[in-house]
């Protein structure tokens, strides 16, 4: 908690890809359009992704059960298309296809009540970029994946191998793409649509090796020979290193900020808000510290920001549903024992 409540304090940078997002389907794909954001006032008034993540887990505030608010777990938990799309029109694409700027007439107005209101209209920047559905859905099944990685590392020596594994596996198979994602964007950022001239991530195809390395230690069975046992790598420590291999791609910066430095990504995120993500991935974790649940319900099994020890439902809904749906397995077991019994001395 110490840690939560000094972050809390830190200022960091707007994470914010633009504001006035709006998302157009089109066939496969998603256009989305939005004005950069240049004033801050506008960085304070659009929904900055960073932000949102620190103030859903300071564990703060009257309500209880908000573990699924943060939008790291929302985008994880994003199983349909639309619940995709509503994610995107409001913190913007994750990875861009294409990008392109547009200088477009746009009314302002600047309204601080009882002190100035002041209204004109000028040429703004509005960024128009195209979101691949299929890397959308690719994105958040791996990311899923990778929670649900951090989520069973988190048990230490009880973590189950199995889920280890198959975590692992849907990590390798959705992100095959992103040494061609790379290139992609430094060819963006070359043609000058964004304020970086590299892309702040580096992913390459030896990348992906490792991982296959990791995903053999992982399915391994254990022999019979124990200084083969000995001489290879654990599927729990294989799992670590998978994660390590996600979180080293987006690494994080220190950069002066406000009154302090700070570490944090690249702020400029004009070809996607996707390092913010992994850089959430990272903080959670190096806390390691139960911090990722995932639901018991058998109906639901969301991730969830745990809040207190022992927490097992993302909700009390679930938490409900499911002591009830466990209840009348028992007792509908106790009572098909008894009608058993009686049809069977029925017969005798």
């Amino acid at each position: 908690m110490a840690f939560v409540e000094h972050d809390l304090q830190q200022t960091y940078p707007p994470f914010v890809w633009a504001k006035d997002i709006s998302v157009a389907v089109c066939d496969d794909e998603l256009e989305v359009s939005g004005t950069r954001v240049v004033l801050e006032e506008e960085w304070l008034a659009a929904p900055d992704f960073l932000r949102e993540y620190r103030r859903a887990v300071s564990r703060y505030g009257p309500q209880k059960r908000q573990g699924k608010n943060s939008p790291h777990i929302q985008f994880a938990n994003a199983e349909t298309d639309q619940e995709l799309i509503k994610f995107i029109q409001r913190f913007g694409p994750i990875v861009v296809r294409t990008l392109r700027t547009e200088e477009r007439p746009t009314p302002y107005v600047i309204d601080v009540p009882g002190v100035m209101h002041y209204e004109y209209s000028g040429d703004r920047t509005i960024l128009v970029a195209h979101q691949d559905l299929a890397e959308l859905r690719s994105e958040r099944r791996a990311y899923r994946a990778a929670l649900s990685l951090v989520s069973e590392l988190q048990r230490g020596k009880y973590a189950d191998t199995r889920k280890i594994a198959e975590n692992v596996s849907e990590i390798i198979a959705n992100i095959s793409k992103w040494p061609e994602q790379w290139e992609r964007e430094q060819q963006l950022l070359a043609s000058g649509v964004g304020f970086a001239s590299q892309p702040a991530w580096l992913f390459r195809q030896d990348n992906l090796e490792h991982l296959e390395n990791y995903k053999y230690y992982v399915s391994r069975e254990k022999t019979d020979d124990p200084i083969t046992n000995a001489l290879v790598m654990h599927p729990i420590a294989a799992g670590h290193y998978s994660i390590c291999e996600l979180v080293n791609a987006f690494s994080s910066l220190v950069y002066p900020w406000g009154q302090t430095p700070i570490e944090a990504p690249h702020w400029d995120l004009t070809c996607g808000v996707r390092p913010v993500l992994y850089y959430i991935l990272r903080r959670e974790y190096l806390l390691m510290a139960r911090s990722i649940g995932i639901c018991r319900n058998t109906d639901c099994r969301h991730l969830f920001e745990i809040e207190r020890f022992g927490q097992e439902f993302c909700s009390e809904e679930c938490s409900r549903l499911q002591r009830q749906r466990d209840y009348w397995k028992k007792r509908g077991k106790t009572l098909r024992k008894r009608r058993s019994k009686r049809e069977a001395n029925g017969r005798n």
